[in-house]
């Protein structure tokens, strides 16, 4: 059931959670972002949110802000912050959490539930994955690359509720197309075969997603490489009791690779910015849980150590 009267909070006014915020802002839902970056903050309060790329350049009008204390409570808690800073941010809006509010997290990579689960409450914490993809541009200004699905789902169960149903129905409604999934731990990992081929070769090369997989004069090779990381990664998700076939598996690489998106990933841009990225939860996640099933993942380990060496250089 679609409500018009369900209030939405953004943990991160990233690009993500601009991109996110800010579509369901356009179409009339009641919107907070929520972000550390003041000068970004301010630009969104004062001009609007700067929006270019698919869909039109234009403005939207969403709130924003930097202080949680004098929020009133939300229906709904859209996690979009780096992996990084998960925990600060989750302790940080606590006041806006009611007995009803349910939490889903889109970030990049799998684990953070387990980090939601903790701080939050199990029973709170739903499951997200995205196949959309934005970028900061500036101060209150991001790039709208795409106009692809999200899904969610009840994460530790699995299975269909009515909540699930009515945020997904209700978003997808005010613009933000969303799936309601029976079982979106599968999902999540079908995300993930594209990350960890696609976030850090883009980082690692400084190429976006055309560059690297279409226009690159090798491109057999690298989509060739793409899919062995990905290939590799199913056996881990198939020791981890995620039933995906290999098709499956390499679906959402091809389309985001045959989208001809311009965009680098975003690990790429914490490398470019010097900022920690999440390797950790993405390429290092395959390969803990490997370890842990006795299974080798070379190409997965390599990526992995490749992002640690450019960190190194400013952390």
């Amino acid at each position: 059931m679609i409500n018009k009267d369900l209030k939405v909070a953004v943990l991160g006014a990233g690009a993500m959670g601009c991109l996110f915020g800010g579509l369901l802002a356009e179409k009339g839902l009641d919107v907070i972002l929520i972000d550390v970056w003041k000068e970004h903050v301010d630009a969104i309060n004062n001009n609007g949110l700067k929006m270019d790329g698919h869909g039109g350049d234009r403005f939207i009008k969403v709130k924003a802000t930097t202080d949680t204390s004098n929020l009133e409570k939300v229906d709904a808690i859209i996690v979009m912050c780096k992996a990084t800073a998960l925990t600060p941010a989750l302790n940080s809006i606590k006041n806006i959490v009611g007995e009803k509010t349910v939490l889903m997290s889109f970030q990049n990579g799998i684990g953070h539930e387990a980090i939601m689960q903790e701080i939050i409450g199990k029973e709170k914490v739903l499951g997200g994955t995205t196949t959309q993809a934005a970028n900061i541009l500036g101060p209150g200004h991001i790039k709208n690359h795409a106009g692809l699905p999200s899904w969610i789902g009840e994460y530790d169960k699995g299975g269909m509720s009515e909540r699930v149903k009515d945020v997904a129905a209700t978003f997808t409604a005010y613009g933000l197309e969303t799936i309601a999934s029976e079982n979106v731990k599968k999902r999540k990992w079908m995300k993930l075969f594209a990350l960890t081929a696609i976030g850090p070769l883009s980082a690692i090369f400084d190429l976006n997603h055309t560059e690297l997989y279409i226009d690159n004069k090798e491109q057999l090779t690298s989509r060739a490489l793409g899919k062995q990381i990905i290939l590799e990664t199913r056996k881990v998700a198939l020791a981890d009791g995620v039933e995906v076939s290999e098709d499956e598996c390499l679906d959402m690489f091809n389309k985001i690779v045959d989208s001809k998106q311009t965009n680098k990933s975003s690990m790429a841009f914490d490398i470019l910015y010097k900022r920690k990225s999440e390797i950790d939860f993405i390429s290092g996640a395959v390969s803990k849980i490997a370890k842990g099933h006795g299974i080798e993942t070379p190409l997965n380990d390599l990526m992995y150590k490749m992002i640690k060496i450019k960190e190194g250089m400013f952390i």
